[in-house]
């Protein structure tokens, strides 16, 4: 049994990214059905392991119930911030009036938002296996383990972070930190991949060192553009949801600076690819896997660049809204890989 679990080690962490990556997508769903709070609490969804079908399966009071035990467990979270030093955090949890908003049941949104957690409880559990696989694996490799440990250990911190959010009834910022913590673990399962099979050995030849720091710069650049894309989103559901004045096909021209340096910002991400494609393919490069991941990464670059216009263009319709979340996170994970196979000709392993 055992042994048999060392040998999948591969395919289990395989496994683990696909599902990783099926969970982004289904929570970019979550977020643009509205169904963040489709479950008023957590880990449990209106108080059962397995929610109604129906309002009258419910108790009349419900609303009240729920929303007194969301306030009851803020408090709780708000003397941990000030005890940990957050202060603004604290003050801004204590002082944000959506947070006291009575929840309704709908039952599309409950269940969209429980599959959701049923997924992220399927990540859960096939990083524990992963991580116990590590453990069994021949031959036993340290840096494998400590990785997979430290996966498995910020899935569950990830997913304290979402009760966190629901809770808060979808805070603005918590969100982004969600997004960003979610992008590390992708991170970590994808070298732990990379150090784990035969990729990690492919030998690219001699190259200018600078195309590997490019790849980090461009990387960053990718990161800031999707923390710019999580605050634009958050900008645009406190329009659709408390800003009456508004509606769906003028909220382009309501947002703020964050959403322009959004737009902009995604052409010199382009460029800075571009550049990297030129001066990669320069290279006297004769690996073939390298160069279809340089073409898959592009041809994702511009249907992200293509589906951000058309959600400008079209008063952001709901079903771009996952598609261009799901190409954000591909396009981040496979630069990462990119710079994992550079660093592991100019470096050692990580």
């Amino acid at each position: 049994m055992f042994l048999w679990l060392g040998n999948k080690f591969n395919n289990l962490t395989l496994i683990s990214l696909c599902l990783l990556y099926l969970l982004i997508l289904a929570g970019g769903i979550v977020r643009c059905t509205g169904s963040g709070m489709g479950c008023p609490d957590w880990p449990k969804c209106f108080g059962q392991y397995i929610p109604p079908t129906a309002e009258a399966e419910l108790p009349i009071n419900y609303k009240k119930e729920f929303l007194e035990g969301r306030l009851k467990k803020n408090k709780k979270l708000i003397s941990l911030f000030s005890f940990l030093g957050f202060e603004k955090l604290s003050k801004k949890i204590s002082e944000d009036p959506n947070i006291k908003i009575e929840e309704d049941f709908n039952v599309f949104k409950t269940w969209t938002e429980y599959l959701n957690r049923l997924l992220g409880a399927l990540v859960g559990v096939a990083l524990f296996l992963t991580f116990l696989s590590s453990i069994f694996k021949n031959p036993f490799e340290k840096n494998i383990f400590i990785l997979t440990f430290t996966s498995l250990f910020l899935v569950l911190v990830q997913a304290w972070v979402g009760s966190i959010v629901v809770s808060t009834n979808l805070l603005p910022g918590l969100i982004t930190f969600h997004v960003v913590l979610a992008l590390l673990i992708i991170c970590i399962v994808i070298t732990t991949y990379f150090n784990s099979t035969n990729i990690n050995k492919y030998n690219i030849g001699k190259h200018p060192k600078f195309i590997y720091y490019l790849l980090i710069f461009s990387i960053l650049l990718f990161l800031t553009q999707i923390s710019l894309g999580t605050q634009v989103r958050e900008s645009v559901d406190y329009l659709i949801n408390y800003s009456k004045l508004i509606d769906r096909s003028n909220i382009i021209e309501n947002l703020g600076l964050e959403f322009i340096i959004h737009r902009s910002y995604s052409l010199i991400v382009f460029i800075v690819h571009l550049l990297i494609v030129y001066l990669i393919l320069k290279q006297p490069i004769k690996i073939k896997f390298l160069k279809n991941l340089l073409i898959v990464i592009s041809f994702l670059v511009l249907l992200e660049i293509i589906t951000g216009v058309a959600m400008a263009y079209f008063s952001i319709p709901e079903f771009l809204q996952p598609i261009h979340l799901f190409f954000a996170f591909l396009i981040f994970g496979l630069q990462f890989l990119l710079l994992l196979i550079f660093r592991a000709n100019n470096f050692k392993r990580i």
